[in-house]
């Protein structure tokens, strides 16, 4: 993960992979990437990723926020926005995500949603192994208790263009 490399290694390696995502989008792979902004400034971003999404309907989400933001509630919202996308706009059947065992906050969004333990895996942090804790979300655990403030514009004629076809997941 480049956050945890050195200024400026770690803007330049974000960067690059922020624009590979973007260059990258068909019916096996697309990644959304939106700003968090905060009275007009940029404090955050939510990522929502759909691998072979066609194929298994399953989005898994990132997100990073500038630590003088955490702790008001921000980091379980903006999840809680691209998870209504992806099973309210695109009819995802599962969600998932991932933290490093110690993010005490980023593990307690996803048990807050809903999200059930999903086993663990591994990730490099600081060029150290660091143990990561594995979330995952249905589609029925997140109806149970969405939102129902949110409100999607014009996700109709995205749908296609990430190979989403109309009707997929009914």
């Amino acid at each position: 993960m480049s956050l945890y490399r050195e200024s400026p290694e770690r803007e330049w390696a974000w960067l690059r992979g922020i624009w590979a995502g973007r260059a990258r989008v068909s019916e096996d792979f697309w990644r959304l990437y939106f700003v968090v902004v905060v009275d007009g400034e940029p404090v955050g971003m939510q990522d929502l990723i759909g691998l072979k999404f066609t194929t298994f309907g399953t989005v898994g989400t990132f997100s990073w926020l500038d630590p003088e933001v955490r702790g008001r509630g921000l980091g379980k919202e903006i999840r809680q926005a691209v998870l209504h996308l992806a099973f309210e706009g695109f009819e995802a059947r599962e969600a998932s995500s991932e933290a490093f065992h110690d993010n005490l906050a980023s593990n307690r969004v996803s048990e807050s949603l809903g999200y059930e333990p999903n086993g663990a895996t591994w990730d490099t942090r600081r060029g150290e192994a660091a143990a990561m804790n594995r979330w995952r979300l249905t589609r029925e655990r997140w109806a149970a208790t969405r939102r129902d403030d949110i409100e999607l514009i014009g996700v109709a004629g995205c749908r296609p263009v990430l190979g989403i076809g109309v009707g997929f997941g009914s």
